[in-house]
């Protein structure tokens, strides 16, 4: 598989009220994506509260995404674990169920160095399939330079796609690049709030959980033909709804009542533990979804 472009969303990973999986849920949310226009999906990140299911839970969600949306649009699936052998582990399964791609974060405090580079040489050895490594870390604890991370895709050539996270991603977009020309693709993330400045930067566009995907989709297809004016029209207006799912802590909680009030999903559960919105953040999302006058947006569909 060649470098990603264009839009993949990230899926939640909806859960009754007892935190059971809801897979009827999912399967609806992926055919509203599908339907959304999107480029690819992907399962199984940290968005989709992976680190929250045990292993049954994961093949039950990688098998149910891939029976809907599979045969249309291709499905990348998260497989970092802490451990390389983990990793390996998750990476195969994911790879024999289809997945057209593996995202992988390093693992948790593990900084650049031989140490990281093994990591994922092993992985790239154990399992064919493309890799789209992962730069978050507000959530691993790892930090790593736009020449560390051009420096790790040298020396592991399945790596196609740098999935950039760290702030300020434009810039470091830009820096990333400029190592790595066109042989590493950089997309976004962060619930596209700063979608509009990494396309700018060369960004080729986003995997992210934002709840109105077709508002992304249009953003980067109008950007990708060259009308940055209706690139720029649909991001600023959309842009108040993107500040305020991006909120941190919260996002998640926020994302799954939106999806909630679309039909796509039964219940807007986060699994145990997290965050659970109180009636004004509630109220605010009402405000700011009409404000921003959602219906009328792209096409979306309430």
């Amino acid at each position: 598989m060649k470098p990603l472009t264009g839009v993949y969303n990230i899926l939640s990973t909806p859960f009754s009220p007892d935190g059971a999986l809801d897979l009827d849920s999912l399967r609806r949310l992926t055919e509203a994506t599908v339907q959304a226009g999107v480029d690819g999906i992907t399962i199984l990140g940290v968005a989709g509260e992976a680190q929250k299911l045990n292993t049954s839970e994961r093949e039950s969600v990688i098998r149910t995404v891939m029976e809907i949306a599979g045969p249309h649009i291709p499905i990348i699936v998260g497989t970092s674990q802490d451990g390389t052998d983990l990793t390996i582990e998750a990476s195969r399964l994911a790879v024999d169920l289809g997945a057209a791609g593996l995202m992988i974060a390093p693992p948790a405090f593990l900084q650049p160095g031989p140490g990281l580079t093994e990591h994922f040489r092993r992985i790239a050895e154990a399992v064919e399939a493309p890799i789209i490594l992962q730069d978050f870390p507000a959530v691993n604890g790892v930090t790593m330079s736009p020449r560390q991370m051009a420096d790790l895709c040298e020396a592991v050539p399945s790596i196609t796609t740098i999935k950039l996270e760290d702030a300020p991603t434009p810039q470091r977009t830009a820096q990333t690049l400029a190592l790595t020309g066109d042989q590493i693709s950089v997309v976004g993330g962060l619930g596209g709030m700063y979608l509009l400045d990494e396309l700018r930067r060369g960004a080729a566009g986003t995997m992210t959980g934002f709840a109105y995907p077709e508002v992304l989709v249009s953003i980067v297809n109008a950007w990708h033909k060259g009308d940055r004016q209706a690139a720029n029209e649909v991001y600023y207006r959309a842009l108040p709804l993107l500040i305020f799912e991006g909120q941190p802590k919260l996002g998640v909680a926020i994302r799954k009542e939106i999806l909630r009030r679309r039909g796509f999903i039964d219940h807007a559960t986060v699994r145990h533990p997290g965050p659970v919105l109180d009636d004004g953040t509630a109220a605010d999302l009402t405000e700011t979804l009409d404000w921003v006058d959602i219906n009328n947006l792209v096409g979306v569909k309430a």
